[in-house]
């Protein structure tokens, strides 16, 4: 079964559970013959590379558990590249299928009433909501890109419309649009049109239609709050799941494109080369975000195809010379994508790669894999390659909000991993203006949309006219022994707990939920619609294990896999809110209690960690004689007080970035899934990692399991200590703000405090092979 990280997870629980309680009591709005029942309305906000599709699959497939009669779903977005895949993922043998348990799913252009008359389950229907020409709906070779909402046949939209079940009720409706931002005023007449129960757009950038929001202001009027009618997911989370890159660089140059592209070029090189040495399974690629058919640096003036092919001037055309004369690009890794005028007459050379069929041309532009991509702002929502690290923006595209709209092709991360290099955990934007109060906009733009939360992505600038990134390679090469978790203890008790789980799988007393909810049901001819609450003898059902796994992976995914999965009592159906279904919850809630208990850290002998190249601007850096790298840049007055004391203590040190460097599993549920020390410190024996955040860590069950790692008996040591301001005592009170503490376990886990009043001398105690090897 697929894995969701325990934000997505965490995302998808409060959806459901906010639509429940809507359900319980909707809202009733208008007058007269307007007088309807309100749409429960919920978006998600999350960032590019989230996994909005994963979250949204998980919502729809918790709330369908809990209605009292089978939903139908309709799930659109604007872009046919982003139906397909969609249409694709949630298909049985689809890798997001398992999300839905038992739910069908279909084109909108296969939508038969019979089905929904006969169908016992819930049903997905995929659609796009653009409107396309004749030729696409007549020649296209996916009968999925044939249902197009805003070009329906009334037949399809008025079956829709009724959705009827066996006796001749109407079924719950749960709309899904991904991609929200798209959503227009006419979209959202045609879809309140069909009386839909649940409203659910999602989008990194959400913009609400006006005629949404006079549907929404009824939800306001009646208590819910702005913050209650959207699901945020926390930039930092995303980050810290290795989904996106950690960092985005925003280079600015007003210069020629030819000097801002060697400049991107000179960087793609150095990523390359860190690639290799990292052993990594992908070649970083760049893109080039200009407008096509235009004067190159005179937006205004359109260009004439009519000319050799040496004459044109047109942006896509003047940055593919420039990378195949100048820069030994091969013509062969660079694809064009872009609606790029041709005359017939002029034709272009043989090895320059166009696509400017748009979606007829997207299957052939993906496969063959292109390192280097000319595009405009046509390259359409759905194409994630997260090996993109680069992309050059040109002033001609105007407006800042569409540099942001770049931002989602590059900020993915390869394989959901960060590496040790800077260079390969960040995303890289060589912004080329003719103003510089322009690049100031695009930056206070993109931090807008990135957000500015704490542990958040971190947003580096070089203004025009500034010193620009640089690398600083580590100038010797030195590692830490990684560490794993080590379940063996947790198994057992594991085992135990299951072999004490009841089998309900005969049992058709205890497996049997009676549901309740309020709910619009409608006789085809009624006069009007009529709201009551109604008991259901049977409520929705799923199997023991779709409730297992969701109710393991929301706490602590960590703890499946010390769980037999195919244990045949979770092959058990049992009914929502059923004593079965709490049974099996609070099953779930005592495997990982006996997980987080019984884990320890283990240090691996094989494969350690290998400290990497860093990026920062050479005027904020801070040089040091000992460190592994020749300095660092952005550390606070406490960090900067102990690195200028590793340094003269002189052993070698380094600091340890956030979430790219040197990380160690947290054994806590939490959406935190590593702790990443602040200063790793080299002796003869140990390998220390240093944190200096303060006492709060230390009185947590995470901080207890940090302090003592299991050694294998060879290699270096791996010691892992805090330091604090303050000098504190044995009952960690803290009795005096001058000076430095450090804190030690003893061999029976009790926390002890060592004060010092120097901060040299905490070094030379954390230092001593003698003291802390026994």
């Amino acid at each position: 079964m697929i894995t969701l990280f325990q934000f997505q997870e965490s995302a998808a629980a409060q959806i459901a559970q906010r639509a429940s309680e809507y359900l319980d009591d909707p809202v009733a709005a208008g007058r007269r013959a307007n007088k309807h029942v309100v749409p429960y309305f919920q978006a998600l906000s999350a960032l590019t590379g989230a996994g909005k599709t994963v979250i949204l699959a998980a919502a729809v497939a918790h709330i369908a558990g809990e209605l009292p009669v089978p939903p139908v779903i309709l799930w659109l977005s604007k872009g046919k590249v982003v139906v397909e895949q969609t249409f694709a993922n949630l298909s049985p043998g689809g890798k997001y299928h398992q999300l839905l348990d038992n739910t069908a799913v279909a084109a909108l252009a296969d939508y038969s009433p019979d089905d929904v008359a006969s169908s016992d389950r819930p049903l997905v229907y995929c659609a796009t909501v653009g409107t396309f020409n004749q030729k696409d709906k007549e020649d296209g070779n996916l009968r999925i890109y044939k249902s197009d909402v805003d070009t329906m046949e009334q037949s399809v939209w008025t079956a829709l419309t009724q959705r009827l079940d066996a006796d001749g009720n109407r079924r719950p409706l749960i709309v899904v649009y991904d991609e929200g931002q798209n959503l227009s005023d006419q979209q959202t007449d045609l879809l309140l049109d069909l009386e839909p129960d649940i409203f659910l757009p999602a989008s990194a950038t959400m913009k609400i239609p006006a005629r949404l929001d006079r549907e929404i202001q009824f939800l306001k009027n009646a208590d819910w709050s702005d913050h209650e009618l959207v699901t945020k997911v926390p930039t930092s989370q995303v980050v810290d799941a290795g989904l996106v890159k950690s960092t985005v660089l925003l280079e600015g140059y007003n210069s020629p494109m030819e000097e801002t592209v060697s400049s991107l070029l000179k960087a793609l090189r150095e990523t390359e080369e860190e690639a290799r040495a990292h052993g990594v399974d992908f070649t970083p690629k760049a893109i080039y975000v200009s407008d096509t058919n235009v004067v190159a640096d005179t937006p205004n003036q359109t260009e004439d195809p009519k000319q050799p092919f040496l004459q044109r001037q047109a942006p896509p055309i003047q940055i593919w010379r420039y990378l195949t004369e100048h820069c030994d690009v091969d013509p062969a890794t660079i694809a064009v994508y872009a609606n790029l005028k041709v005359d017939k007459d002029y034709p272009l050379p043989e090895e320059f790669v166009l696509f400017s069929g748009a979606d007829q041309d997207y299957a052939d532009f993906t496969a063959g894999d292109y390192q280097h991509v000319i595009f405009n702002l046509r390259l359409q929502e759905g194409w994630d390659d997260p090996s993109v690290y680069f992309a050059y923006v040109d002033k001609c595209m105007g407006s800042r909000a569409q540099i942001t709209q770049v931002i989602g092709r590059v900020l993915r991360q390869p394989s959901a991993t960060h590496y040790p290099s800077d260079l390969l955990n960040t995303a890289h934007f060589y912004v080329r203006v003719d103003k510089n109060e322009v690049f100031t906009s695009v930056v206070a733009e993109v931090e807008k949309e990135l957000g500015s939360e704490p542990g958040g992505i971190r947003i580096a600038v070089s203004s025009p006219g500034r010193p620009q990134m640089e690398t600083y390679p580590p100038r010797l090469a030195v590692t830490v022994p990684e560490t794993g978790i080590d379940s063996r203890f947790a198994m057992q008790r594991v085992q135990e707990l299951m072999e004490a789980f009841p089998d309900f799988r005969e049992d058709l007393t205890n497996t049997k939920g009676e549901g309740s909810r309020r709910v619009v049901r409608q006789k085809v001819g009624a006069a009007a619609n009529t709201n009551e609450w109604e008991a259901f003898e049977q409520s929705s059902t799923a199997s023991a294990r779709w409730v297992f796994h969701r109710e393991v992976q929301r706490q602590f995914s960590s703890a499946l896999g010390v769980v037999h999965l195919a244990d045949r009592k979770l092959d058990a159906i049992i009914g929502i809110g059923s004593p079965a279904y709490a049974a099996v919850c609070r099953l779930a809630q005592d495997i990982v209690d006996a997980f987080v208990t019984n884990v320890r850290l283990n240090q691996r002998r094989l494969n350690p960690y290998k400290v990497g190249s860093l990026l920062a601007r050479p005027d904020q850096v801070t040089p040091y004689k000992h460190a592994v790298h020749e300095g660092y840049a952005g550390l606070n007055g406490e960090e900067a007080r102990f690195a200028r004391a590793l340094d003269d203590f002189g052993a070698c040190w380094a600091r340890n970035p956030d979430r790219s460097g040197y990380g160690i599993p947290l054994i806590t549920a939490g959406p935190t899934r590593n702790f990443y020390p602040d200063f790793l410190l080299w002796t003869e024996h140990r390998v220390i990692c240093i944190d200096t955040k303060g006492s709060h860590l230390i009185q947590e069950t995470a901080a207890r399991k940090l302090l003592r790692v299991n050694y294998p008996g060879e290699g270096p040591r791996l010691d892992i200590q805090f330091v604090s301001t303050g000098r504190y005592n044995d009952q960690l009170e803290r009795r005096d703000s001058e000076g430095y503490t450090a804190w030690s376990l003893t061999d029976d886990g009790k926390v002890t405090a060592q004060p010092f009043s120097e901060l040299s001398r905490l070094v030379e105690y954390l230092a001593d092979d003698g003291l802390h090897v026994a």
